[in-house]
């Protein structure tokens, strides 16, 4: 089975062609620095100590013009068609994940400095990324034009676009944060944070947006651009919160506790009992039915009900887990742990399913909205694509 789907693999990147429509979408669209194959080794079994190797192809994006530029920041289309990077040569790449091709380079076209942070709006028809030259840049990917310039008074470290498209919300180093129409590049509401953002995110409605910063997240009606609440729960280094996909709740990882959120209004709803502290990550299952943290002391990943804090499961692993991915399905949830190591396992049953090879320096794991595929983001090393459909098929 592993010599068929290598080769199924293999053959995909074979067809790889570029068509009269595809340059009629894409003018740019090219086979240089395209997505490519390598392999890696994934241990599959009915148990973790029954699994035996296997190889699996996956996909590496990096920019073959500039070896040596080093990757920084990512951003995922909503339909998962397009992978944005940037890179420290200033330059932001496009790929097509269905065949790893190159779509467009956007290479010291606007930016001066590093981009710090991407986000591609719901209809995937632009592109905003925030760099080190005190401005975001909307740009039109299959053009590559310019159609806005925003602008602040330092790095813009983040960016996100409302789930309607017609708003931008942007963060900066010199604490503020600015809503801007998205069409016309007006900002039609700054705010002065006082701190240092780290996230910036958009309820599913866009009625919302929240913005994490030292002390907690804050919540703010996007209708009146008032903050609703502060969650009063300090966010450090080791710290983590999500918002369900239904757009009600709000988990966080905080100081060895997890706790469940109004979204709506900041109101504390549970705050979830262990024996042993509880840690980041912390993160939804797809249907909001449960909430998962770290438990560091016994190097495991725990799921509770979201409702009544009742522990689940208990995921095993080698070392703390550091990251959690879903599939948008809910059939697998996969766990990276301090060690690099990644597990998949079935939601339903809690079971181990395979285990992969990464080679350590895990920065981020994030699966694509189809379900079958996950994108690995390293630290020192440019992204990876694992068909995680093909692992299940090797069992």
């Amino acid at each position: 089975m592993e010599d068929v789907i290598c080769n199924e693999q293999e053959r995909a990147v074979a067809r790889r062609t570029i068509t009269k429509s595809d340059m009629a979408k894409w003018p740019y669209i090219t086979t240089d620095s395209a997505g490519r194959l390598d392999g890696g080794l994934v241990f599959v079994g009915p148990t973790e100590a029954e699994a035996r190797p296997l190889k699996l192809k996956h996909f590496i994006f990096a920019d073959s013009q500039d070896p040596s530029s080093r990757f920084k920041r990512y951003a995922l289309s909503d339909d998962g068609e397009l992978l944005a990077a940037s890179f420290d040569n200033g330059g932001i790449l496009i790929w097509r994940l269905s065949d790893g091709l190159l779509v467009q380079r956007l290479q010291h076209q606007d930016h001066t400095g590093d981009v710090e942070s991407l986000s591609f709006s719901p209809n995937s028809q632009s592109l905003v990324s925030g760099s080190e030259d005190k401005s975001a840049t909307v740009w039109d990917p299959r053009s590559g034009h310019v159609l806005l310039r925003l602008e602040h008074t330092e790095t813009v470290t983040k960016v996100a676009y409302a789930p309607h498209g017609a708003l931008i919300a942007t963060a900066s180093g010199d604490r503020s944060i600015k809503i801007w129409d998205a069409w016309t590049g007006a900002c039609v509401q700054s705010f002065d944070a006082d701190e240092i953002i780290y996230k910036l995110a958009f309820s599913p409605d866009g009625l919302r947006f929240y913005a994490e910063a030292g002390l907690g997240v804050r919540v703010y009606d996007v209708r009146t651009y008032t903050p609703i609440a502060r969650l009063q729960d300090r966010m450090g280094s080791d710290s983590s919160w999500s918002i369900s996909c239904q757009g009600d709740y709000i988990v966080t990882a905080s100081y060895g506790q997890v706790k469940i959120w109004s979204a709506v209004t900041g109101e504390e709803i549970l705050a979830i009992s262990h024996p042993q502290e509880l840690s980041s990550p912390a993160a939804f299952s797809p249907d909001g039915a449960e909430v998962l943290a770290s438990c560091g002391a016994d190097k495991t990943a725990v799921t509770f009900d979201s409702r009544t804090g009742q522990l689940r499961r208990i995921f095993k692993l080698s070392d703390r887990a550091r990251w959690a991915a879903y599939s948008p399905d809910g059939d697998y949830v996969v766990l990276g742990d301090s060690g690099g190591e990644l597990k998949a396992f079935d939601t339903k049953s809690g079971s181990f399913l395979a285990r992969l090879e990464t080679g350590g320096g895990i920065f981020d794991v994030q699966f694509v909205p189809d379900s079958k595929h996950l994108l690995i983001d390293f630290e020192d090393k440019p992204p990876i694509l694992c068909n995680i459909y093909d692992v299940m098929r090797m069992r």
